[in-house]
């Protein structure tokens, strides 16, 4: 006894881990452009990295868009982009932290910190960032105003810390 593609019957419904099945299903969809597709990635949303902080509940892990403006947070990445602005008398750092979900937060560094907090401002490095949320404008996604950056945990033991 045979099916409708000439595959022997063995008496059992087929199941998905079947030969024949999986056949049956490469065939179909082989030249089909809408299941071949590649899906596009969504884009990496500036602002919506998940961050740590404590409410008054306890500790809160909230995308940094929907975080209250002032709130101390917490988060870990990877640095992804860095600009050095400011003058040689007043430097400051701008640069992005991107977590493995490909999220990202802006981070400022200011001329108060900059010097401390200089040589972890690195592409490439994963670092764990403290610091204030900032918003310049309501409709805009925050950033993180940074007090202290620590070093990846293969690199214990390096942390900086500036005052508040």
């Amino acid at each position: 006894m045979t099916d409708a593609i000439g595959a022997p019957r063995s008496g059992r419904t087929p199941t998905i881990n079947d030969s024949a099945s999986k056949a049956i299903r490469s065939d179909v969809h082989a030249d089909n452009p809408v299941v071949n597709k590649a899906r596009p990635a969504r884009p990496a949303l500036p602002g919506r990295l998940l961050v740590e902080y404590f409410s008054d509940l306890g500790p809160v892990s909230r995308r940094l868009d929907v975080v209250p403006l002032g709130t101390l947070v917490g988060v870990a990445g990877t640095v992804t982009a860095l600009s050095q602005t400011g003058t040689d008398e007043a430097p400051r750092a701008l640069f992005t932290v991107t977590g493995m979900t490909g999220e990202s937060a802006q981070c400022t560094v200011d001329t108060e910190h900059y010097l401390d907090l200089w040589d972890f401002l690195v592409e490439g490095v994963q670092i764990r960032v403290s610091g204030r949320v900032r918003r310049p404008m309501a409709n805009e996604p925050g950033y993180i105003e940074i007090l202290a950056i620590q070093a990846a945990p293969a690199a214990a033991g390096t942390a900086k810390v500036v005052g508040a």
